[in-house]
């Protein structure tokens, strides 16, 4: 049954205010704030506290990132952080419909981020991604509320020195506020039975301690039956300075989701549009749910006037289940569920300086990282309804119940030479070591997965970068990076150790930024991203590494404020992939199934008298390729949102009241498809739907 008891939601109040959940503090990269010394005559304020790459603004990097500032982010009023992701270039959405299920996410050709492992994500340096939790990477960004951000920094491909593991399409990182007097509320309610209700406090606790707080209740029914979805999730961060420029901060997240599933629809379904919305009827009672904790402490102490030493230890606590019906042939039907018991710790240090090197300044950080991460798995197969069958137990089908572990132990540094307007060289080199186990309960039953220890895993990945102001209206960058992933579970935990090396991924990308006129800004990105010693299975539970792919494209970035009431922008991206090698030969040449070859988001704001204000978005995404042969397809689509808001001020502050119409022609479209049991199915779009909200500032 979904519903929030009053205890559990006492217990996620609680766990905000006693510190049990996510952090701040060293790990996330403020993109915006400039360089700045640890050490100065005047007290060092906590909210500008530098952490792990905050001395790395993206706007001064030879790589490519892409920020979205608090403002942008409160103007969208989104649900859920993915909403977001559609304004960045390069990225887009394959979304699953399945409620607190992770959706896909695509970013430069790499189309398993979120419910796979090719982007990584962090909040204030609490890495999200899951070493074994569904998929390789799995990363739930409905832990985030939307309303905490300060600021979402997207670095592009493997070009960050300080992230790891997951990052091949590139890193997401949230960084939530931090200090300030707020006090700001967020409620919508509309279609679907649908209710989002957000709240964000700052306050300051005296003597420069301060604390922020923040708090989101989400429910709907869904637009398909079987559908509904409840979440909470709380927030807390105090922080404290401890004299002599020695801060601390001490923070914590807890999210409980349950929610009911529609599955997907078959090709039949998805033709009709009438029965676009309906449950297959062999989609038995499927459904999950999460509860998911976090906390984290930081601190920070200055060693000298340039170099500021940063320590921090993290946890993760969190249990996953969901069940899923699914074909297995053209006239079957199972229904599978997995459970994941989760726990992580993880610890860092790090040294951050801004010094003087040959009279130009020199940002740089060194640091290394351990994380242990445990994962209790249970799966089965062929159940009626949760429950299980006489297929469950009897060998016909995998039966798993078996202990992971993944222990990663890092070593990073990344340096900014300031030499000059025409020459600032970014340097980074990434060094990982992974080691790994897997023990089998003794009622396990293989059912052809492979459980054993992991062999050790080692990979040094450099990145390099240039940056050149020509003026103060012409930049440019070009830079190279390496990165990696871990061949797949069943090839790394093989019972006979198999030495495996991981894929190896390097980019290359240039880029250029144009401001030629006042309120006119133009970012496009070239890239290419190889990958090689990918792994493929042999059979009989052996693997090898064999395989290549090339991922090509352009990202355009533009914002134009036409005049002071009409803004314009564009989020545009031109992708290119192809099959360079694989097991079957008729593969190659073929493109990266599920990567759209084009996508965009053109909106155009217009200010009226009087405090009101009209929003409309255009996205467009081109389809794509669903098997790897391109025989199977999935139909492009256009749709458009319109949000109409009015603001005035009210007890001192602005307030703002709207109205947001999405898909506003009610086009029929799916946002994903995907070939299961030799079927192709389909996860349908929403139609249109009405939310009327108002923001206040209290």
């Amino acid at each position: 049954m979904l519903h929030f008891t009053p205890l559990r939601l006492a217990v996620l109040a609680a766990g905000a205010a006693l510190g049990a959940g996510t952090a701040h503090a060293l790990e996330t990269p403020d993109t915006g704030s400039e360089p700045m010394l640890l050490a100065q005559a005047e007290p060092v304020q906590l909210s500008r506290l530098v952490v792990k790459g905050q001395r790395f603004a993206p706007e001064n990097s030879g790589f490519t990132a892409n920020v979205l500032e608090q403002d942008t982010i409160r103007e969208r009023h989104a649900g859920h952080i993915q909403e977001l992701f559609r304004e960045v270039p390069g990225m887009s959405v394959n979304g699953l419909g399945l409620g607190g299920v992770a959706d896909n996410l695509v970013m430069r050709g790499f189309a398993n981020g979120g419910h796979g492992g090719d982007i990584g994500m962090v909040i204030d340096g609490i890495p999200l991604n899951e070493a074994m939790s569904h998929a390789d990477g799995y990363v739930d960004q409905n832990v985030i509320i939307p309303l905490e951000i300060e600021q979402m920094t997207v670095f592009k491909g493997p070009s960050s020195a300080l992230y790891g593991n997951y990052n091949r399409g590139g890193t997401v990182a949230f960084e939530s506020r931090k200090g300030g007097d707020y006090r700001e509320l967020d409620l919508k309610t509309g279609s679907f039975g649908t209710v989002d209700l957000q709240g964000a406090l700052g306050t300051p606790l005296g003597d420069g301690h301060e604390g922020n707080f923040a708090a989101q209740l989400y429910r709907s029914d869904g637009f398909r039956e079987q559908s509904k979805t409840e979440q909470g999730t709380v927030a807390g961060r105090l922080g404290f300075q401890l004299g002599g420029g020695t801060t601390l901060a001490v923070s914590g997240r807890a999210h409980q989701g349950r929610w009911d599933s529609a599955g997907y629809i078959t090709e039949e379904q998805n033709d009709s549009s009438g029965r676009r919305f309906d449950k297959d009827p062999r989609v038995q009672n499927d459904g999950g749910k999460k509860d998911f904790y976090t906390g984290r402490i930081d601190l920070s102490t200055p060693l000298s006037d340039d170099v500021s030493l940063l320590a921090y230890g993290y946890f993760t606590r969190q249990t996953f289940t969901r069940s899923f019906s699914r074909p297995v042939s053209a006239t079957e039907w199972r229904q599978r569920e997995e459970d994941y018991d989760r726990d992580v710790l993880g610890a860092g240090v790090s040294l951050n300086g801004l010094n003087a090197v040959a009279g130009h300044d020199l940002n740089w950080i060194l640091g290394t990282e351990v994380v242990d991460e445990s994962t209790r798995y249970h799966f089965r197969d062929g159940l009626d309804n949760r429950q299980d069958t006489a297929l469950t137990t009897s060998g016909t089908l995998p039966y798993l119940d078996r202990d992971y572990g993944s222990k990663t132990f890092s070593v990073y540094g990344q340096a900014e030479w300031n030499l000059s307007p025409l020459f600032r060289p970014i340097l980074g080199l990434r060094h990982d070591r992974m080691t790994g186990d897997c023990s089998a309960k003794p009622d396990e039953i293989l059912g052809g997965t492979s459980c054993g220890d992991m062999p050790r895993y080692t990979h040094t990945s450099p990145k390099i970068g240039i940056r050149s102001a020509w003026s103060p209206m012409v930049e440019t960058r070009v830079s190279y990076s390496e990165g990696f992933q871990l061949p797949p579970s069943d090839a790394r935990y093989g019972p006979d150790g198999q030495a495996l090396d991981p894929t190896v991924l390097r980019q290359i990308e240039a880029g250029l930024t144009l401001k030629p006129l006042d309120g006119l800004f133009i970012d496009t990105a070239l890239f290419r991203i190889d990958t090689s010693n990918e792994v493929r299975s042999l059979g009989d539970g052996i693997y090898e590494n064999f395989g290549k792919t090339r991922r090509q494209g352009i990202e355009l970035d533009v914002s134009y404020a036409v005049t002071p009431r009409f803004d314009l922008s564009a989020a545009l991206t031109w992708l290119d992939t192809k099959v360079l090698e694989h097991a079957d030969t008729a593969i190659e040449g073929q493109a990266v199934p599920t990567v759209p070859r084009r996508t965009a988001l053109l909106r155009g704001t217009y200010r009226f008298d009087n405090g009101w204000a009209a929003d409309l978005a255009l996205q467009r995404n081109s389809g794509y390729p669903v098997s790897p042969d391109g025989s199977k397809t999935l139909d492009g689509f256009t749709i458009a949102d319109l949000t109409i808001s009015y603001e005035r001020k009210l007890w001192g502050q602005n307030q703002r009241f709207y109205l947001a119409i999405n898909n506003l022609t009610n086009r029929d479209y799916s946002t994903n498809s995907f070939i299961m049991g030799g079927q192709q199915l389909y996860a349908p779009g929403a139609p249109r739907s009405f939310m009327v909200g108002v923001n206040l500032n209290l």
